[in-house]
């Protein structure tokens, strides 16, 4: 969510004071730059702008010295470490659910890998990476699964053969069938790691979704996921699917 976005709606949170709002926006600004102080200064100008109030900066300083959720960084202040999700509960009535923190740039699946793709290619790898980072490792093993279907229907889309991966029925077919065509004589033109890791990560991704007695663990999901980063690359470049 953009920063004007988030204070807009913190305009209607009544029940949050001066120093908490502060917070709210320093908040915002680390998930996107983490560790990066942000002054009084230029907090109090944010709160300003966004018509948060005009609050006295020593009293504001006062109050963010004082929050057990920040801590002083040169001339700013920073979130303290474990303050992402007290902050995310303060939003819940304002955004309906509490925000998950994920760092998207040093996820399971890096965001410049997938940013600037398709809309829905994006919120798959959003919350594959928040998957991982929470531990829901069977989420996450599904998730792969179904980004890597959908980036190999793109890439025959693109190349103008989608009839090559429809069924008799002209439905696209499951995952298992698809990594046979993009791996065979009419395939994608895939590296050889790339190849090597679409059969580890559909074995992986089958045995999450099909299999009742199996649970993922991060070891399963860490052993394909320099695979995962190479396949995923290659198939975004063969679809086009970038754009600038």
């Amino acid at each position: 969510m953009e920063l004007a976005e988030l204070c807009e709606k913190l305009t209607r949170a009544d029940d949050l004071d001066a120093t908490k709002k502060a917070i709210v926006i320093l908040w915002s600004v680390n998930r996107e730059h983490p560790g990066r102080p942000m002054t009084v200064y230029a907090l109090a100008q944010t709160l300003s702008k966004h018509r948060l109030g005009n609050p006295n900066r020593e009293v504001l300083t006062r109050g963010l010295t004082a929050s057990p959720l920040t801590l002083r960084s040169g001339h700013g202040f920073v979130l303290k470490a474990g303050a992402d999700e007290t902050v995310s509960g303060w939003l819940t009535g304002l955004l309906g659910t509490a925000v998950p923190n994920v760092d998207q740039t040093a996820g399971y699946l890096p965001e410049p890998v997938w940013d600037k793709t398709r809309g829905y290619v994006e919120k798959v790898c959003f919350q594959l990476n928040g998957c991982y980072h929470y531990g829901f490792y069977d989420g996450t093993a599904v998730l792969i699964r179904r980004l890597i279907e959908t980036l190999i229907i793109e890439g025959y889309e693109h190349l103008g053969r989608p009839e090559d991966i429809r069924d008799s029925n002209g439905h696209y077919l499951m995952l298992g069938d698809l990594v046979g065509v993009a791996l065979g004589q009419r395939g994608l033109n895939l590296g050889r790691e790339a190849r090597a890791a679409l059969l580890d990560i559909k074995k992986l991704g089958d045995r999450s979704a099909h299999n009742r007695r199996f649970n993922a663990v991060k070891g399963d999901l860490d052993l394909v996921r320099s695979g995962m980063r190479v396949s995923s690359e290659e198939l975004i470049n063969i679809a086009a699917l970038r754009h600038k």
